[in-house]
């Protein structure tokens, strides 16, 4: 269902007469994203203390809430589809798996290659950037990675 979601929020996106082929949901995490989040949480925590909040525990939940939240707005999401006329880049939503706006059109000779993961995601390198790819984008990242090197022949 989530997948049938992406794909028409990026046709949405295209040109008239372009049509996606596949697509994969991806993110990275800025650079500072662990210090932002350990800043919110020490803040939170700081902030709940003084107002009042009198259990640890409390103090510790709204910290780990703002922590998540700061994490969260440090991750940029992306949507990578193949389309009838290439591979493209969309900015995707922090919410969920939905593309909100068109990004770039990515080179005829791009390379994007799997650089490693774990159970439950891999890294991707696309052109210079390196991405994180969920299990459940990986067949239609292996495909679109597969097609761009191939139209490299």
């Amino acid at each position: 269902m989530r997948y049938r979601v992406l794909l028409r929020s990026v046709q949405r996106r295209l040109d008239p007469g372009e049509t996606v082929e596949m697509v994969a949901f991806m993110w990275r995490r800025h650079r500072l994203m662990p210090l932002y989040a350990l800043a919110a949480f020490v803040a939170l925590v700081g902030i709940a203390s003084a107002v009042g909040f009198e259990t640890w525990i409390s103090r510790v939940a709204i910290g780990m809430a703002a922590a998540a939240i700061a994490a969260n707005a440090t991750t940029d999401y992306r949507a990578l589809a193949q389309t009838s006329r290439g591979i493209v880049f969309l900015r995707a939503s922090k919410i969920r798996q939905y593309a909100v706006e068109f990004s770039e059109r990515l080179e005829a000779d791009v390379t994007i290659t799997r650089t490693g993961g774990t159970m439950l995601a891999n890294d991707w390198i696309i052109g210079s950037q390196q991405f994180t790819v969920a299990k459940s984008s990986e067949a239609a990242m292996s495909a679109i990675a597969v097609g761009s090197t191939a139209g490299r022949s």
